[in-house]
């Protein structure tokens, strides 16, 4: 039990608006994401460059759906120790929020490759992790793989950042000219 003086019915409350909350940031980013999907281009192949990426926002949009239909239908089940925000501090969650803006505004100043190296130090940051040495190499390790995969692998579109135009130093990694 997370406190001696909270019932089971605000409990229950807590944990059904919590789940709200949940479906729909789920639902909208699983809508944004088909909006982006469909910013990119076609092919005549049966499965084109738009077809993960729409298969992975429409499961957002259908997860969110059922998040909000589990809550509605008061089928949230046990609130256990450590769930949701009831025990976390609110600096840390702020800072996960800045972590999406950072992102954000990282990936639209230097495109999705250098927005992946920064983000990710970021959020190993809030969540602990002190060791710079290997939250950089992390990042930029995981930044090689996710350029290779998304770009390079499954064609996605990599728009040019807005201040620096990252791609003619990543292009080698994708075999883009």
């Amino acid at each position: 039990m997370v406190g001696h003086m909270v019932s089971q019915e605000q409990t229950l409350s807590y944990k059904t608006k919590l789940e709200y909350a949940v479906a729909a940031v789920v639902l909208l980013v699983g809508v944004f994401f088909i909006f982006q999907a469909f910013t990119i281009d076609t092919s005549r192949e049966s499965v084109g460059p738009r077809t993960l990426p729409m298969i992975l926002a429409v499961s957002l949009v259908l997860g969110g759906v059922y998040l909000g239909l589990r809550a509605m239908l008061g089928k949230v089940g046990e609130l256990k120790e450590g769930y949701g925000f009831l025990e976390s501090d609110v600096g840390r969650i702020a800072l996960v929020v800045a972590c999406g803006v950072l992102f954000i505004i990282t990936f639209w100043g230097f495109g999705y490759f250098l927005a992946v190296i920064v983000t990710l130090i970021a959020m190993l940051y809030t969540f602990g992790v002190r060791n710079w040495v290997a939250m950089i190499i992390s990042a930029i390790i995981l930044a090689f793989i996710f350029q290779a995969v998304f770009m390079g692998v499954m064609l996605l579109n990599d728009p040019k950042g807005a201040i620096v135009d990252m791609r003619p130093y990543t292009n080698w990694i994708t075999g883009a000219k």
